[in-house]
């Protein structure tokens, strides 16, 4: 088997696809998290990573509900496109905005 290493930017990238299958968030652009300039974070704890993320919510969507889905769609997308083990996502919602006029 083929030794093989993931750049931090791949893995954000790996991130920001995951969460283009949840509805009604995406990533705060240009806004970190505690004065960070980006909006994900990851951090290597062993062979895990956790992640923590600034996103933008659409109004309407039920938050606890949109986190739970987001911590689903990134953990599973790490790890089946990445072979990453996820110890955690964290989910910061650091605005709402409105959404589309049906």
């Amino acid at each position: 088997m083929a030794d093989y290493e993931l750049s931090e930017s791949a893995l954000v990238q790996l991130v920001g696809y995951a969460l283009e299958a949840v509805d009604g968030v995406r990533l705060a652009s240009g806004k970190g998290l505690a004065g960070r300039r980006k909006p994900v974070r990851l951090t290597h704890e062993g062979n895990e990573v956790a992640v923590e993320l600034g996103l933008v919510a659409t109004y309407g969507r039920p938050l606890p509900q949109l986190g739970r889905e987001v911590q689903r769609a990134v953990a599973e997308g790490l790890r089946a496109t990445a072979g990453v083990n996820v110890r955690r996502v964290d989910v910061v919602f650091l605005e709402v905005e409105p959404g589309d006029a049906a």
